[in-house]
């Protein structure tokens, strides 16, 4: 890792970030292929499939419904979104961007292995969220809930 006077804060925590993320998600064997961090603050996990990646959600972040939440931010805030469509509300530019920033980005696209279709999957996420993830994992590993 390189040295933190040669990066900004931001990416070296969010390196950090991935680092402790990468150890837990082996601990609790879903398989990925990598983890980083970057300059604007998110991880990016490969996952070696999309069980994994939805091995990681089930494991790692509650399905509570409230909005803004971190199951919110998992879906891209998709719940965010559609308060603002049930309400008739009309969010300002700065409430969308907010619901954007914060939300996961997701990348999925078809690969073969052989004659057989798979997935790779791989997500951006905040380094706080990631952080959040890690404990979850960590606290379910060791007998909690998460």
């Amino acid at each position: 890792m390189e040295s933190m006077g040669s990066m900004g804060d931001t990416e070296h925590w969010a390196n950090v970030a991935a680092e402790e993320l990468a150890r837990a998600l082996d601990l609790t064997g879903i398989g990925f292929m990598g983890t980083a961090g970057d300059e604007d603050g998110d991880v990016s996990v490969a996952f070696n499939s999309l069980a994994d990646a939805e091995a990681l959600m089930t494991l790692a972040v509650p399905q509570n419904v409230t909005v803004g939440g971190l199951y919110d931010r998992a879906t891209s805030s998709c719940l965010t979104m559609a308060s603002f469509v049930e309400s008739g509300e009309h969010p300002s530019e700065e409430q969308i961007e907010h619901a954007i920033t914060t939300g996961w980005t997701w990348t999925i696209h078809p690969a073969m292995r052989g004659r057989r279709m798979g997935w790779h999957v791989s997500v951006d996420i905040p380094a706080s969220d990631a952080n959040q993830v890690t404990a979850n994992l960590n606290a379910l590993r060791l007998g909690g809930v998460a």
